[in-house]
Parts: structure tokens; C-alpha cells; sequence
């Protein structure tokens, strides 16, 4: 979700206004922790399961970083499926096994992104742990939960914790007054920190310095929405007026992808997870292309025009943080 401007400002009067609530949140936030701290739950599969989520509401680059992480697998031949709460998603049954045909109504963007670009078991749940049970019939060295750092009824091996490097944990205070699930010193507990970009948030740099790690997201390539076997170099938008849209996270950092290609953009913002339907939209001008992520993608594909595109981009991170990953998660392997 976009953030609203005060999430951002520690002086403004809705700051002021709503600390009383932030303040409650944290609390209830910091006794749930303690509780699953003291209380472990019960493993209820022999895969190391690994948690990339997030302190703050709002995209940070978990998507990506998992992607990332997943190659890796497949590189080294260790057999892994996902589990996602698949956000936008409204099916009438859950557990949900995810394929690349799956509708986006039904199981969220982020799972059918998985699915269309990797070759694992992926499924759905509000429920993380009956999803983790659908997923033990595949015999798994290892699951990757999305999301669900808060959800204490899942055990977990490892810890990561993904932040969007620009926009941080905002002013540092929890909802509604500001952005944070949780007080931003649950950081501690996560064993690995990873900034979507440069970390540029004094209060993440001062407590765990040590253990942030760096991702970057480099554009490769455009890929037209309703048949993506057609593309365009990076270059072929430059210099030209185009329209693009984003239902995700942090908006603003695709269209600065664009504008660094050259590309002059008019931009409209969705919701994050918006489910798009043709007539959203009839704003569009036909004789401009229309550029939007990949995960805006699988959500058009069916009804989209031949000038609409989407951006591919290749999450990087030091092969010295998957080595340590691993051997966190297997013991020295």
C-alpha cells in the first residue's frame, strides 16, 4: 500500500492524533512476540522453513528477494516450495495449491508470479501452517514462507526481514500513527536484514548495521503483457511520453525505473494488490504505450492491448548471504 505522507513526519498533528492507538499496537504487538518466544509452536514438517516478511505495511521487496532466493535453490538442487497468505486472492477453500494457470482473483498476483517464473510447489492460505502441511506430501528440504513474520502460530529456522532501502520503517512508529506492525527493535530477532536498495534509515543502521544486506533490482528487459515471447531492449521507450500504472507497495520506485531509461511518465496508482478489471481503464490514451510491473502483469494478461508492457527486473544479492542462509538453515552444509 502507498503510505500516507504523515508516516513519514513525526510532527504531524495525525501523528499526535493517533499515537495513543500506535502505542496499544506496539504493546499488544510486543506481548504476542514474547509468547512465541517462550512458547515456540511445534514443527510440523522436517523442512527448515525461512520467513521473508517485514515490520512495516506495504511493499519493501519481499517478492524479488524470494525470486532471488528461490534461483539459488534451484542452482544448488535443493528441493523447496513456497507459502503465501496470497494478498488480493478470495477462494471459497484453503489450503490452495498455485499454478501458472491459477486466477488472480483467486490466489493473489505474488503466488502466480511465483509460479509462472519457478518450478516448485507454491500454496495459498490464510492458515500458514495447514499450507506447510499440504506441502510435507512433497518431501522438502526447505519452504519459504512470504509474509507471515507475525503470523506466531508458524515455526520457523530463520528469520529474514525485508525493507524498502528509500522509505525505511518511516517515523518509526507503529499503526495508524505511522507504518510499523511491531516496534522497529523486533529487527534484533530477524537473523538476516536485507534493504531493497541502499539503506538510507539512520534507526535500521544504528541496531543492526552488522547484519543488513544489500538487493538490487536491475531492469533487463520489456515483455508485452498479452504475449510476453515478444519484447523490447530497455532503450525502446527513451525519449518517449508513456503511461504507466503500478498496484504495488512503493509506486514511486518503478516510475523512477522508468524515468532512469529515459522515459518521460504520466502515472496513475492502484492499490496494492488491486485485481484489475478492462474498465479500469477506460483513462488510458490508445496511442501511448502503457508500462507496469510484472506483477501488475498477470493481472492484465487476458484483456490486455498490444502497446501494454511490463518490466522485468533481476533481483541481485551477494552470493555470500545465500552461503550464510544455507548454512544457518542445514547446519555447515
Amino acid at each position: 500500500m502507498s503510505w500516507p505522507k504523515f508516516w513519514t513526519k513525526t510532527s504531524a498533528w495525525q501523528t499526535y492524533a493517533l499515537s495513543p492507538l500506535a502505542s496499544l499496537v506496539c504493546f499488544i504487538a510486543s506481548k504476542r512476540l514474547d509468547s512465541f518466544i517462550q512458547n515456540p509452536p511445534a514443527k510440523i514438517s522436517s523442512a527448515k522453513v525461512i520467513v521473508v516478511g517485514n515490520i512495516v505495511v506495504g511493499g519493501s521487496g519481499k517478492t524479488p528477494f524470494i525470486l532471488w532466493l528461490a534461483q539459488q535453490l534451484d542452482k544448488q538442487q535443493i528441493s523447496y516450495g513456497i507459502v503465501s497468505r496470497g494478498y488480493g486472492g478470495k477462494s471459497v477453500e484453503y489450503p490452495l495449491l498455485v499454478t501458472k494457470d491459477s486466477k488472480p482473483e483467486q490466489v493473489g498476483d505474488e503466488p502466480i508470479l511465483y509460479a509462472k517464473q519457478l518450478n516448485c510447489p507454491i500454496v495459498v492460505s490464510p492458515d500458514r501452517v495447514a499450507a506447510i502441511e499440504l506441502l510435507t506430501s512433497y518431501d522438502l528440504e526447505l519452504i519459504i514462507a512470504d509474509d507471515g513474520l507475525q503470523h506466531y502460530a508458524m515455526a520457523r529456522d530463520v528469520e529474514i526481514i525485508v525493507f524498502d532501502g528509500q522509505r525505511g520503517i518511516g517515523n518509526g512508529l507503529c499503526m495508524p500513527a505511522g507504518p510499523l506492525r511491531e516496534s522497529h527493535l523486533r529487527i534484533k530477532n530477524a537473523k538476516f536484514i536485507v534493504c531493497n536498495g541502499s539503506c538510507e534509515d539512520e534507526k535500521i543502521n544504528n541496531l543492526v548495521t552488522a547484519k543488513i544486506n544489500l538487493m538490487t533490482l536491475n531492469p533487463t528487459i520489456f515483455k508485452r503483457v498479452n504475449n510476453p515471447s515478444v519484447t523490447l531492449s530497455l532503450d525502446s521507450f527513451a525519449g518517449q511520453k508513456v503511461q504507466a500504472i503500478a498496484a504495488i507497495g512503493n509506486p514511486q520506485r518503478f516510475y523512477n525505473s522508468l524515468q532512469k531509461l529515459a522515459i518521460e511518465v504520466t502515472t496513475k496508482d492502484f492499490a496494492d494488490h488491486k485485481n484489475y478489471q478492462l474498465t479500469d481503464f477506460s483513462w488510458l490514451d490508445k496511442t501511448k504505450p502503457l508500462l507496469m510491473t510484472e506483477k501488475d502483469a498477470v493481472k492484465c494478461s487476458s484483456f490486455a492491448s498490444d502497446n501494454w508492457w511490463y518490466l522485468v527486473i533481476q533481483p541481485v544479492c551477494s552470493n555470500q548471504l545465500y552461503t550464510n542462509i544455507i548454512k544457518d538453515c542445514f547446519n555447515g552444509r
